[in-house]
């Protein structure tokens, strides 16, 4: 699994970029089917949710896609994997569905 980070509009600390990383890495646990994530972390001009997270998970034939705001980017991450790891299972039981239609 591949997976690339890119700070918007500042330098994100190795520290914060570690824990970025970290956090991606569980939804690994949750559908092993991933290819490639790739983070944006930056700030916008929200001033009660300046700091956002997107996530682009690319799997066999789909790219998802999830994004948060709030006032840390800990919690940014958290709440965007949080999102990703709902869609990653709704995804799971979807090709498992499909794939027991063929079956038939």
């Amino acid at each position: 699994m591949n997976i690339q980070i890119t700070a918007r509009n500042f330098d994100a600390s190795p520290k914060l970029r570690a824990y970025a990383e970290e956090s991606v890495q569980k939804l690994e646990r949750f559908y092993d089917g991933i290819v490639e994530i790739e983070i944006f972390i930056g700030k916008n001009d929200n001033p009660s949710a300046d700091k956002s997270a997107e996530l682009n998970v690319t799997v066999y034939g789909k790219r998802l896609r999830t994004e948060a705001e709030d006032t840390s980017f800990e919690s940014a991450i958290d709440d965007s994997v949080n999102k990703m790891r709902r869609r990653l299972k709704k995804y799971k039981a979807k090709m498992r569905s499909t794939d027991q239609d063929y079956m038939k």
